[in-house]
């Protein structure tokens, strides 16, 4: 059950076309989001010397990680003709997890 997060950064006079397009998209993609994993961190944002910049946390459920990535990074395709938008999508391992790949259990 790990994190993933998705992180975006994209200019600022490109705000109204993605915010369309991330509307648009809520009504697909966020029920199927939900049935792989839990929100985290929904969405936050921040404003950067870089651009904008949007932070998604999902806790994935156990033995769900290949469909959730297969199909956030369906859902990010959508923003791939917006000039200047960049993102990248990190998996990191709870603490337990990383625990565990050593041999060892996280003390209660």
């Amino acid at each position: 059950m790990p994190y993933v997060f998705t992180t975006s950064i994209f200019p600022p006079h490109t705000t109204d076309q993605l915010a369309k397009i991330y509307v648009d998209g809520l009504k697909d993609f966020r029920p199927k989001q939900r049935a792989l994993g839990k929100e985290i961190v929904p969405n936050a944002v921040k404003s950067t010397n870089e651009g904008i910049e949007v932070i998604g946390v999902i806790d994935v459920k156990a033995g769900k990680l290949d469909e959730y990535m297969l199909l956030a990074q369906q859902y990010m395709t959508k923003y791939h003709d917006i000039e200047g938008f960049r993102y990248r999508i990190d998996v990191r391992f709870k603490v337990t997890e990383a625990l565990e790949m050593l041999g060892l259990k996280f003390p209660e």
